[in-house]
């Protein structure tokens, strides 16, 4: 029998002989040949990158930014007048944000209106009856759009165009330039004795033609109706000529109520400054009181015995503090009474300033006024010669003359309608309604809106007097040089303001043709962009820009840059997958560049198709393998048209194209930004 000692050494002996044994196997896992080093560090297989042939619409793009602003900026100065002498100061002037209506006033100069009419050249001469041009084609047409009578719109300045200049000048209650009123009045007269003419010409056919044919009774009770017609309408003309005598009593009075104010100023405002003079005086008093006061309190107080008891001595400093403290009160309600007094006699100033305005303003309605009232009395009597005409229609109407007479009346009246015609003719030459060159002001479009303005009122009208722009808004913005020759006028953009949730769309609507123009930097163009529908509170806002400057016309066949490579023969083609990893060379002519893919089209119809895989690379776990024999890849896609990928300051660079693994291949836009 074995003893404990022999079989605890055996069984150390039989695990230490495992042991090593597990080491030994270890290290013979860990040993490799050469051979299968180089078996397991190898790269496996290549495996190709495809991507697939796509039919899409190709847009070439350039990316900047631009400024928002209402259109068209116009400084306005004022032209010179032949007409008018001394210098010219400026009155009523508008504020920024106004919009300047057909036919406002846009301000005045000297008290004489700068009135707004659309045309496309400004004034640039006086303009009197005989002259012709372009300039009074263009003041006619205006006149034509106010319903302004301007006779034939011929661009010749003839009496029917001077009579539409007095028209408008009284629209804005003012009087035209250099025509008395006795010239226009007699214009008017002549006027309304040719329209009696034409219409006593009108009867006399008439009255022919119902001798000759017989009268229709439906004719006569019509003739009947137009006579009530136009003695109602006498009795409104009455009722207006009623209300335009009041107007000048009216006028008269207020003007002679107004001057009366500005000799003596207002009664009320008088009182005041009397009841102001008196406070300030009775206040002063109050002051000399409480200073007096005090310095008899003070002397009281200084009188006192040396053996005065306390009381005593107590009792004369309450009474000096009282009057003390009285003085300072008694400052500050003088002050307050000689403010009063300043605010009184400035009151009575404004109040005589008022009246001479008031007075002026009075005398200009009167003889407003009294215009109104000679042109109604003359409509009143055109009235009458109509009613008395109206009738003498109904008599011939009913009673028909025999022809022969009619046809003397016939005649007769043609004759008078010359002689009228003739003598309006005369008169409307020889008025002497004149517009001065700067009294009106053509702007390209309205309303315009004023922008700025720079004129003072009393100043001297010197210089620009303020700027106007359309209601429209565009966009200012800076291309590159290169970018700028791509950018043509026409061009569709996108414009984005995301702060706003804004993306409308627009068009480039006009490019500068050399640098530093329209205040951009020497190295930048200015193009403006006009949106097609833009809110306002676009104004002033920094907007992002998408210029297409080029664009496949409809869907085209696209692959990936890196799938066009080029051989020797200068020829270009792709290699499509055929699957089973064979491929074939499809040879193709490129046309747009852009967003990473180049438009393509087989030379042999029917080889290159939607759908087919073209190779753009290979792949592995390795470094990448190289291109399969016979292709060319280009290790850098080049530019798409319309972008640059020079390092200038504000122009990025053209965007890879990305890679993918097989069966898929990612591609990179191709745009440029261009900085602001």
């Amino acid at each position: 029998m074995k003893s404990p000692k022999n079989v605890r050494i055996v069984t150390i002996a039989l695990v230490g002989v495992v042991l090593l044994a597990a080491v030994g196997w270890a290290a013979a896992k860990q040993i490799k040949s050469p051979a299968q080093i180089a078996a397991d560090t190898a790269a496996p297989k290549a495996s190709l990158i495809t991507a697939t042939v796509t039919r899409q619409t190709l847009k070439s793009e350039i990316i900047t930014r631009g400024t928002v602003r209402f259109g068209l900026p116009t400084p306005i100065s004022l032209p010179t007048s032949q007409l008018k002498t001394g210098s010219p100061i400026v009155g009523r002037i508008p504020k920024p944000g106004d919009k300047l209506k057909e036919g406002a006033v846009a301000m005045t100069v000297s008290g004489r209106p700068m009135i707004v009419l659309k045309g496309d050249s400004p004034m640039h001469r006086d303009l009197k009856p005989g002259d012709k041009g372009e300039d009074v084609l263009q003041l006619e047409r205006a006149l034509a759009r106010k319903g302004l009578p301007t006779g034939a719109v011929d661009g010749t300045f003839d009496g029917s165009t001077a009579a539409g200049v007095a028209q408008l000048y009284r629209s804005i209650k003012s009087t035209p330039f250099g025509a008395t009123e006795t010239q226009i009045d007699k214009v008017n007269t002549a006027a309304q004795a040719f329209a009696a003419a034409e219409d006593k010409t009108l009867q006399a056919r008439l009255a022919l033609r119902t001798a000759q044919r017989g009268t229709p009774k439906a004719d006569v009770n019509q003739a009947r109706l137009d006579a009530t017609a136009v003695s109602e309408t006498i009795a409104t003309t009455r009722a207006a000529i009623a209300a335009a005598r009041g107007k000048v009593r009216d006028a008269r009075d207020l003007a002679e109520a107004a001057d009366r104010q500005a000799r003596e100023g207002d009664p009320t405002a008088k009182r005041d400054l009397a009841t102001a003079v008196s406070d300030v005086t009775a206040k002063e008093n109050a002051l000399r009181d409480a200073q007096t006061a005090q310095d008899e309190a003070q002397r009281g107080l200084n009188a006192l015995p040396a053996d005065a008891t306390p009381q005593e001595v107590e009792a004369a400093r309450s009474t000096l503090r009282i009057a003390t403290a009285k003085v300072p009160n008694a400052r500050a309600d003088l002050a307050a009474s000689q403010q009063a007094q300043i605010a009184a006699e400035n009151a009575v100033r404004a109040s005589g300033n008022k009246g001479r305005e008031d007075g002026r303003k009075a005398r200009r309605d009167g003889a407003v006024a009294a215009s109104d009232l000679r042109q109604a009395q003359k409509t009143l009597q055109t009235l009458q010669r109509k009613r008395a005409l109206a009738r003498q229609r109904v008599g011939i109407l009913r009673e028909p003359l025999p022809s022969g007479v009619e046809q003397d009346a016939v005649v007769a009246a043609r004759r008078e309608e010359a002689r009228a015609h003739k003598e309006l003719s005369r008169l409307a030459l020889g008025i002497d309604v004149q517009v001065p060159a700067d009294e009106i002001l053509f702007v390209p479009s309205t309303p315009a809106l004023v922008d700025q303005v720079t004129a003072k009122r009393g100043t001297p009208a010197a210089g620009d007097l303020m700027t106007i722009t359309n209601t429209r808004l565009v966009v200012d913005a800076a291309l590159s040089v290169e970018d700028g020759i791509l950018v043509k006028a026409g061009r569709p953009v996108t414009i984005s303001a995301p702060d706003q949730q804004i993306n409308i769309t627009g068009t480039v609507t006009f490019v500068a043709k050399q640098s530093g123009t329209n205040g951009v930097d020497p190295g930048k163009r200015y193009v403006e962009i006009t949106p097609h529908k833009a809110p306002t509170t676009l104004q002033n806002s920094s907007v992002a820009l998408k210029i297409a400057v080029e664009s496949s016309k409809g869907a085209v066949l696209t692959v990936p840059f890196s799938a066009v490579s080029s051989v020797a023969d200068g020829s270009e083609r792709v290699e499509v997958a055929l699957g089973g990893g064979r491929t074939k060379f499809v040879t193709v002519t490129t046309g747009l560049s852009a967003q990473g893919f180049y438009e393509v089209a087989p030379v042999r119809a029917g080889e290159l198709k939607v759908g087919d895989r073209v190779i753009i690379g290979s792949g592995s776990s390795a470094p990448a393998a190289k291109a399969p024999t016979g292709s060319s890849l280009p290790t850098t896609p080049p530019p798409a048209a319309g972008t640059s990928t020079s390092g200038s300051t504000g122009t990025g660079t053209t965007g890879s194209t990305g890679t993918g693994t097989t069966g898929s291949a990612g591609a990179g836009s191709s745009t440029t930004t261009t900085g602001p």
